[in-house]
């Protein structure tokens, strides 16, 4: 029996269940815990996810006698390596200017080599097309079109027979090729508004440079500012500085020495706190727990009494999918199925599936609209029956996200009893929506857009309501690269990273994007209309083919797994 929402009684349970944190408690009470690097949380780099392995970088101090535009190139080669507080570079500089110059204030990244010109006697300029640019808390930004810069004047003196730089701006050059070399790609922690989960975000640091306490530096400061528009929120402090700098790693322990702000938090406070800083250094090179203090002195924070958020979510590896046997998880040539939920799922004639990471609950796409299918004897409910409507998405929250493709202001976001919230979002009015997935952090959505002007792939922000947690509205757009004359799919493939399938002609192309970062092209799978991302980053993305081929990523291709399903479904 299928019913419609009216008359269904709302649900109470919304918070989703999560896994404890596994902690010492031995350490808690002096403020000291140590991550558990298990469930998909890993140390250090790992190039299946992509993150580049931090390289050393050796270039070569000033030769004796070399021109002022020797000098000039071989300074800015000197930039990629930042060991010694960049001692390298600054054996090109004046006495003066090597004690002034911060390299740290931000990073030009170049698509080539710059022209040098001769402005008098003793000042050259550089010009060179930008690509990227990081800045002091290495938040990444990509340039529009390659523009070309001219960086401030260099002046040059001569020290001891040798000329030497003697003015120049602050920060640094690097090559596109030889910054994943040079910086380490690190993920910074907020809570979302409720502090019901983590909410990443990716920053760039210099490899080598006291890496752990440039991440502590810029936790300590707000969010980028998307995120920081009513989606997230700090457990620290506002005005917490870090007291005592280096952070120092003994026996694996990050020691932060933090000012007394910190003091004034409660218990839970302090838990979450604590969090966040040990989160944002989890894939530092040998920290694997972090000790607070305050001058110096143990800040005690108490064992978690209840379950503390996964810093990533996990879903089952195996893939969900539709088959002619069945719907369910594919287990070798059979698909095992969700209990109640695959008969309901199938009898509905599903096109489409999001699962709840309860996997008890589903909202499924059919000829009739957008329904919540729950495990049991609860018959499945019909929440959108507007037509033209896309594959749904469902959050945490148990709110199932719906919209029509025709209308960029058909964003809803619908209460399991039925009740409807109009999510505003400032979308094109010409825009077609042809894809909505909402993170599992619940606090942003990854948005594909059609429209005359090309395929366009945006991630924003959730605002809700502070008490209820309905979506309220979706924050600044955040655009990314994209190739491509169609617009197709798009998903999550981990906490920073999404894909997308767009088509030129015949041919389907999936790109890699980082929220805050780098796309890279994934290869050309054939046919491709559907995508859906798992565990283990690139390694767990999965394409459907018009043919019904399941293809998973294999070098720099596709191949085939030898499932075939009329779709695939997405797990929460």
């Amino acid at each position: 029996m299928r019913e419609r929402a009216e008359g269904i009684r709302r649900p109470h349970g919304l918070r989703r269940l999560v896994t404890a944190l596994v902690i010492v408690p031995a350490l808690l009470l002096t403020g000291c815990v140590s991550v558990p690097f298990s469930g998909g949380v890993e140390l250090g780099g790992d190039l299946s996810s992509g993150v580049d392995i931090d390289v050393d970088l050796s270039p070569q101090g000033p030769s004796k006698g070399a021109t002022q535009e020797e000098i000039l190139r071989g300074f800015l080669a000197a930039t990629t390596a930042a060991q010694n507080n960049y001692g390298i570079a600054r054996s090109y500089l004046a006495a003066e200017a090597s004690d002034v110059w911060n390299p740290y204030e931000s990073t030009l990244v170049r698509a080539r080599e710059g022209v040098i010109a001769q402005v008098d006697e003793a000042t050259l300029t550089y010009s060179v097309p930008i690509v990227a640019s990081v800045d002091a808390v290495g938040r990444y930004s990509v340039a529009d079109d390659a523009a070309t810069q001219t960086l401030p004047a260099f002046r040059f003196v001569q020290e001891e027979g040798e000329w030497r730089i003697a003015e120049l701006g602050n920060g640094i050059l690097i090559s596109q090729q030889a910054f994943p070399s040079a910086f380490s790609q690190h993920t910074l922690y907020y809570w979302d508004a409720a502090f019901r989960n983590l909410v990443p975000d990716l920053r760039w640091f210099p490899s080598r440079s006291e890496v752990a306490t440039r991440i502590v530096r810029a936790v300590l400061e707000p969010p980028t500012s998307w995120l920081g528009q009513g989606a997230t929120v700090s457990a620290i402090p506002a005005g917490t500085q870090l007291a005592l700098a280096p952070v120092s790693v003994e026996a694996g322990i990050a020691q932060i020495d933090l000012t007394s702000e910190v003091l004034s938090l409660t218990d839970v406070e302090r838990q979450r706190l604590r969090l966040q800083l040990a989160a944002s250094l989890r894939a530092v090179s040998g920290v694997v727990g972090v000790q607070l203090t305050v001058d110096q002195n143990a800040v005690a924070i108490p064992e978690w009494t209840a379950g503390a958020p996964d810093v990533v979510p996990q879903v089952d590896p195996r893939v969900l999918l539709r088959t002619e046997e069945g719907f369910g998880f594919a287990t070798g040539a059979d698909v095992e199925p969700l209990g109640t939920l695959s008969p309901a799922i199938i009898e509905l004639g599903a096109t489409a599936v999001a699962l709840a990471s309860s996997r008890t609950l589903a909202t499924v796409l059919t000829a009739e609209g957008v329904w919540a299918v729950r495990a049991g004897d609860a018959p499945p409910v019909l929440l959108d029956e507007r037509p033209g409507l896309i594959a749904p998405s469902i959050d945490g929250y148990q709110f199932v996200w719906s919209a029509t493709a025709a209308s960029a202001g058909g964003i809803r976001a619908t209460e399991l009893d039925g009740t409807v919230h109009d999510v505003e979002a400032a979308l094109p009015d010409d825009a077609r929506i042809v894809s909505l997935s909402v993170s599992r952090d619940d606090a942003r959505v990854l948005l594909m857009l059609d429209g005359p002007g090309g395929p366009r792939l945006v991630h924003t922000a959730i605002i809700r309501d502070e008490t209820s947690g309905v979506p309220v509205r979706l924050g600044e757009l955040r655009d990314l690269p994209l190739n491509g004359e169609t617009a197709v799919d798009a998903t999550w493939v981990d906490e920073v990273r999404v894909a997308s399938i767009t088509r030129s002609g015949e041919q389907s192309l999936v790109e890699l994007h980082e929220l805050g970062g780098r796309s890279r092209p994934l290869g050309l799978p054939q046919g491709g209309v559907q995508i859906v991302g798992g565990n283990g980053g690139v390694d767990g993305v999965r394409v459907l083919g018009t043919d019904g081929i399941v293809f998973e990523p294999r070098g720099s291709g596709w191949q085939n797994t030898g499932l075939r399903a009329s779709f695939l479904g997405t797990q929460q």
